[in-house]
Order: structure tokens, then sequence, then C-alpha cells
């Protein structure tokens, strides 16, 4: 087993040779695929662009507590019949007039039932979730770059196997064949040997496709092709905790998608405040200057200045506040229902990725078990053809079973790095593993 090993070994280190002496200037690591994720990604862009329209809401809402400012002015020609309410100044019923006329005035909340307030509430509140909600976007958008990443990798060392092992099963064929040719072995070896090269061909063709099924997940999610180099990095599991229930409990405290299920129940609870308010009057204080100037004929020079403070209350005998309250009170019961779906979906997600991290890692380590006893056993059987105890094609079907053992262990290998970095996701930590390699082992004092 140690010599097929050291065989794969040296055939896969020249062929990552090759490739980074070729791909070497744009060889791209995890940490940069997620970055172009995060940097390119459309959905990134839209979390980011949400978060700038939740905080112009808010700003829009803070108006609420300044001044509004109002100025007109008109200029023009005027005709005016009515003589009646002129009766002192002139005996016609008509005149015409220059007329020029202008407003000024500024008017300033004093109650309005809580309204204001309550809506600035909210709308900070949801700056807040569109804030959060923009974290969740980008820790999913890291777990695809991730989970794409390391699939392209697990295509790349299957397809080089692949390569690898094709050749030699073309050696066996080929030794067969001359062995049917000069008597040695019947045609019934050769057909068995030439049906293990069509299977294994049909193997690479799969592994083909899937190699562009990845790429092309992986030119959605970063925005461009694999290039170069791609290195397996370790996930920092040292982040996570170590069993599923701790994970749930930290998951859904810290998750960035519990975090803004419930700022979004509580944004809506403000908006039944807000709405509430319209059963209340409204009190504003205002300051206004008008003044006019007409003919005298039609109504001569007018200036009015006030200072007042003014209250409107408006209430509709259909009930349409009431309704919007009610209206909203039911958006709150929804949000707070999402809330708690948001909570559920977080806990299944945290116990699925641990059940996928455990099963992996088991089935992981029985494939090694697998590879070695194949290993074991391949060297075994090459030792009885050497002794002429069991032909060639005995010796290439026990070859060949060594090598999907070995392809399904590379296979094993990719799956439990994949199933890491989902745990990571799962509890809302993949960007801070990522951003943050460990802590470095302390150096010893001892002199070896």
């Amino acid at each position: 087993m140690i010599s097929v090993l050291l065989r794969y070994s040296l055939s896969l280190s020249a062929f990552s040779t090759l490739l980074a002496f070729s791909f070497s200037a744009q060889a791209e690591s995890l940490n940069e695929a997620v970055e172009a994720a995060l940097r390119n990604h459309p959905s990134a862009e839209a979390a980011q662009a949400a978060i700038g329209i939740a905080h112009e809401q808010g700003r829009e809402e803070f108006s609420g507590y300044f001044p509004e400012l109002s100025a007109s002015g008109t200029y023009g020609r005027v005709y005016g019949d009515n003589s009646t309410s002129r009766g002192l100044v002139t005996d016609r019923g008509a005149a015409y007039s220059y007329l020029g006329e202008g407003s000024f005035s500024i008017r300033q909340m004093i109650f309005d039932g809580l309204e204001t307030p309550s809506r600035v509430q909210a709308a900070n509140t949801r700056a807040r979730q569109a804030g959060t909600s923009a974290v969740d976007v980008r820790e999913s958008l890291a777990l695809r770059a991730a989970q794409a990443y390391v699939n392209v990798l697990r295509i790349r060392a299957g397809l080089e196997m692949l390569y690898a092992h094709r050749s030699q099963v073309d050696e066996y064929l080929e030794r067969i064949d001359i062995m049917v040719t000069e008597g040695v072995a019947d045609e019934a070896e050769l057909q068995q040997a030439k049906e293990v090269r069509v299977i294994l061909a049909g193997i690479v063709k799969e592994y083909e496709g899937q190699g562009k099924a990845a790429e092309a997940d992986y030119m959605e999610v970063t925005g461009h092709m694999p290039q170069g180099d791609m290195i397996k990095q370790s996930p920092r599991l040292d982040l996570v905790p170590a069993y599923a229930d701790d994970a749930t409990t930290f998951a859904k405290s810290h998750h960035p998608a519990v975090l803004a299920a419930e700022l979004e129940a509580a944004a809506s609870g403000y908006d039944i405040d807000a709405e509430k308010a319209a059963l209340y009057p409204d009190l504003d204080g205002e300051l206004s200057y008008l003044k006019s100037d007409k003919d005298d004929v039609i109504g001569g020079e007018l200036v009015d200045a006030r200072a007042v403070f003014r209250m409107n209350w408006n209430f509709s005998t259909g009930g349409a506040e009431l309704a919007r309250i009610k209206r909203k009170q039911l958006e709150h019961q929804e949000s707070v229902a999402q809330m708690q779906e948001v909570h559920r979906q977080i806990e299944r997600d945290v116990r699925l990725a641990y059940s996928e991290f455990e099963t992996s890692r088991a089935q992981y380590g029985l494939l090694g078990e697998r590879a070695e006893l194949n290993g074991n056993l391949f060297e075994t059987y090459k030792t009885q053809f050497e002794g002429a105890r069991i032909s060639q094609l005995q010796l290439m079907q026990t070859h060949n079973q060594l090598f999907n053992t070995l392809l399904e262990k590379v296979n094993g290998e990719h799956r439990l790095l994949a199933a890491q970095y989902a745990i990571l996701a799962s509890v809302g930590r993949l960007q801070e593993s990522l951003n943050n390699p460990p802590p470095e082992a302390p150096e010893s004092n001892e002199q070896n």
C-alpha cells in the first residue's frame, strides 16, 4: 500500500507543481474568494442599499421634530365684480387691477399624539435591522463561496486521480491484450478489462461535467471563474461550541438572522403606537405673515401677521383610523410569528450542520480504514501475481478497487471540510473565522 500511495503522492505533487508554476500569479485563497463574493455579488449590494434606504427613512421621520417653512408668492392681473362689497368706494359693478401677494409661515409641531417619536423609533430600529440583515446576507454568501471553493477543490483532486489512474488502467489493458494475442490469457479476461476501462471513462466524464457545474456555481457567487491554485484551509472550529445543544443556544442569541427578526418585530410594535396617535388631536404653533396689494377699487392693501396655536383633530366616521391600528397589530403578530419561525429555522440549521459534520467525520474515518484494507489487499495481490498465483485481470481489478476507495476518501475529506464551514455559518461565525486566523501556539522554551 505504501508504494501505491507513494506513487499517487508523486503524481499529485508533480501535477500541483505544474499548476503552481503556470498559475502562481493567479492563485486564489478561500479568503480572497469570499471577499470577491462579498464585494461583487448583487445580493450584498442590495443589502448595502437597504441600509442606506433605512437610514434615509430615519432622517425623514426625525425631520418631524423640526419646524416646517412655507412661502408663496402671486403676481398678475385680476378682474373683480363685487360692487356690493365696495358700495362706499365705487358705483361700478366690475373693475380690473394688478395683484401682488406674498406669504410666509413657519409651523412647529407641539403635540401629535407621540406619532413622530414612534415613527422615529420604528425607523431607527429598522435601520439597525437592515444592518443586521446585511450581516446575515454576507454570512450566507460566505458559506456559498466556501462551499463552491471546496467543491472545485474536490473536483480538481478527483480529476487528477482519475487521469492518473486511467493511464494505469490503459497499461493493464495493453498487457492483457498482448497476453491474449500470445495465448496466455483468454478473450473473456480482455472483455472484463475493457469493461473496467469503460466504467472508468464514465466516471471521468461525470467528474468533468461536475467540474463545469462547480465552476458555474463559483462564477455565480464570486463573479469570476476559479483562478490557479486553490488551497485547503482548516476551519476554526474553536469558535463554535462542541455540542449541538450549546450551539443552538448560542445561535438563538447571536445569529444575525435571529437579531434581524427580533428588530423587525420591535419596529412593528412602534408602528402600532404611531397609528394610535391618530386618535388624538394635533397641536401646532404657527407664525405667518401675509401681504396683498390690489387697486383700491378691488380691495387695496392687506397685511396679516399672526402668531397662533392651531389644533386639528380629524376622525373618520367610517373607522379608518381603527382599521389602520388593527392592521398594524396584525402585522406585529406576523412579525412575531416570523421571528419564532426564524428561531426554529436556525435551530434546525444548527442541528443539521452538526449532524452532517458528525456523519461525515465518522464516514471519513471508515473510508480511511477501507483504504488501508484495500491497500493491504493490493500489496498481497501484487505478491501473489509475482508468484503467478493470480491473473493480470485480478490484479487490475484489485488495483481499481483500491483506487475507487481512495477516490471516495478524497470526496469524504472535502465533504468533511464543507461540513465544518457549514457549522461555522450555522452559528453566524464563518466570516469571523475567515477574517481572524487561529492564534499561534506559544513557543516552547525547552531545548531540543
